[in-house]
């Protein structure tokens, strides 16, 4: 109790900080990281930590003040009505609100801006499929809502064909549902407005098909309520389509401003042109700007020469250790001068097939949010952009030797405390065989090794899977088995060997020092 004593009051002298910082703090302080790590009994511990301080983090971008006691009140609120969404605030004279359309209800606005109004988007496609009877569903009698859902008169099915028919049935109700629920949300948004209403719409929106106005518009149109719609789009193509656009880079760092600040500039040349030769009323400056200019250089050239220390991170993530150990100066300087990366395309086609391999095991992996699997949007899955690359991925997973199996785990956090820093390591998924050998397996989803050194570092990143789980598991590793399984060219690559943890030390000391 006096320990728990002296935190409490070493944690109340942090008051000031920053809300995310020091709920952080308070995380580390009170070992919360550490006690979700230990508990077996619930996988996703860490997962709920990190949605909780992205929950934080959003009520102190939209709170104009976010201090303690308000975020206290607003989790006392969330608490009492079992919702972490925004408040329900009063219409501010004289302002914009963006809001949901459930967000909205109870207020009204002078004017009403209803964005998007096409196919696909509002109304919302159908995404719920066969409901309760896809994978992985609860089914609909067990849930508290039962009473106002679509029901599957399956019992009295004594035929194929009479089943299949039910399932039609209880398809078209599903779907009858959904267009009823999205009409209503309609209604809600253009009730909201008392004397404007802007409706709106575009073919073209950065997808690969245009869509058409929304059947909602279809029939104010009809009604004539608004004006004659556009029968179809004038273009072929997206005109906004990101690929065919061409920016200037690098970006002017003074945009607008520059011919301002170069008007100013040649005002300050002029002023200084013109006071040449008159003595200075504060003394001789030149000395005091030479000595500050050399140590300046002097100190761009310790820089260059790789004097400056690089302090390196707590967090170490098991996919980059081997850059670490290979190329500490790259690392070194990355971490001086960190720069943003460039999105590809192949690392959205790897996050899509890691959630569908995830949703199809069942089980529920780290996710973004507290409800984030609900969020995902399965028509990312079969319509977007890199669907046809995902359908192979997936047509070849199936043909794997992991297909037919359950995992026991999939996309869990392991943190493995290593010389002084925790190792992150993400597996994707784990099986458990009838004798009790474990075996990780790491989905890859971009080209393999093309020689044994490649490979030789690689193997790194399994190798500290290989510890971390059988530390967190508390098994032997030689029980721990690893693997890659590059699914775009159906290739299993297990290294000849991984290295232990002794090994892993000896690389990293090895390493170290230089970065």
């Amino acid at each position: 109790m006096r320990a728990l004593g002296r935190e409490l009051t070493g944690l109340r002298r942090h008051g000031g900080l920053d809300l995310v910082e020091l709920v952080a703090l308070v995380q580390q302080q009170l070992r919360l990281d550490l006690e979700v790590t230990a508990n077996d009994r619930n996988r996703h511990g860490s997962a709920y930590l990190h949605a909780f301080a992205e929950e934080v983090a959003g009520y102190a971008a939209a709170e104009e003040q976010a201090t303690l006691g308000g975020l206290l009140g607003w989790l006392d609120a969330a608490a009492r009505r079992d919702d972490l969404g925004p408040r329900q605030d009063e219409a501010e004279r004289g302002t914009v609100q963006l809001l949901t359309v459930h967000g909205s209800k109870g207020l009204e606005w002078d004017l009403v801006a209803v964005p998007r109004l096409v196919e696909g988007e509002f109304p919302g496609s159908f995404r719920e499929g066969r409901g309760w009877t896809a994978f992985g569903q609860l089914p609909f009698p067990f849930r508290g809502d039962a009473a106002e859902l679509p029901e599957l008169g399956w019992q009295g099915c004594e035929t194929q064909k009479e089943v299949d028919e039910q399932l039609t049935r209880f398809k078209d109700a599903l779907d009858t549902r959904h267009h009823a629920e999205e009409r209503r949300l309609v209604y809600v948004a253009l009730t909201r407005a008392r004397s404007a209403l802007l409706l709106s719409g575009a073919y073209w929106a950065g997808q690969s098909r245009p869509r058409g106005p929304s059947v909602y518009l279809r029939e104010l149109e009809a009604l004539g309520a608004i004006p004659a719609l556009p029968e179809a789009t004038a273009l072929e193509e997206d005109p906004l389509d990101e690929a065919k656009r061409s920016l200037a880079w690098p970006v002017d760092p003074l945009g607008e401003r520059r011919a301002r600040v170069e008007t100013a500039a040649a005002a300050v040349r002029s002023a200084i042109a013109g006071s040449r030769g008159a003595a200075d009323p504060r003394g001789d400056r030149t000395t005091d700007w030479d000595t500050e200019i050399d140590l300046l250089l002097a100190e761009r050239e310790r820089t260059r020469a790789g004097a400056a220390a690089t302090s390196l991170p707590t967090r170490v993530p098991a996919s980059r250790f081997k850059d670490y150990v290979s190329d500490p100066d790259a690392v070194a300087a990355e971490l001086r001068r960190p720069m943003p990366q460039r999105p590809y395309k192949a690392t959205r086609l790897g996050t899509l097939f890691h959630r569908w391999v995830e949703q199809r095991s069942g089980l529920t992996g780290l996710g973004e949010s507290i409800d984030g699997v609900a969020s995902e949007r399965d028509d990312e899955l079969e319509h977007g952009p890199e669907a046809a690359a995902l359908a192979g991925l997936q047509a070849t997973f199936e043909r794997s030797p992991w297909a037919g199996l359950a995992p026991s785990e999939v996309e869990v956090e392991v943190h493995l405390p290593f010389d002084g820093r925790i190792v992150v390591c993400k597996l994707d998924a784990v099986y458990v065989d009838g004798s009790g050998r474990c075996q990780i397996v790491d989905w890859k989803t971009g080209p393999s090794p093309r020689s044994d050194a490649e490979l030789e570092l690689r193997q790194l990143q399994l190798a500290l899977y290989r510890l971390a789980y059988a530390r967190w598991k508390g098994l032997d590793p030689a029980l721990v088995d690893a693997v890659f399984y590059y699914v775009g060219e159906d290739r299993i690559l297990r290294p000849e060997r991984l290295d232990d943890e002794a090994a892993l030390l000896a690389r990293w000391r090895a390493a170290v020092p230089a970065a």
